[in-house]
């Protein structure tokens, strides 16, 4: 057997390290809700709709979250490149 990269995880775990980032960066408890909320949806998602398709949706989801927490950071001031 050839050992398979597990590219969703790795893509997973980024977003997860930019939304700890990003819920340390906001100022007030409205955006740390909605930081630490969508993370929690997106998991109840894959739950949800335990076929492929919510497997697809899910990881869809995760990639929009760890996007959507960079634009937050670089509209808040931080150099990400």
């Amino acid at each position: 057997m050839v050992p398979q990269i597990p590219y969703a995880g790795i893509g997973i775990g980024i977003a997860v390290i930019f939304g700890v980032w990003a819920f340390f960066v906001a100022e007030t408890l409205k955006e740390r809700a909605i930081i630490a909320g969508i993370p929690v949806v997106i998991f109840l998602i894959r739950i949800l709709l335990p076929s492929l398709a919510g497997e697809l949706i899910s990881l869809i989801g995760w990639i929009l979250y760890g996007i959507g927490c960079i634009i937050y950071l670089r509209y808040n001031g931080m150099e990400i490149r």
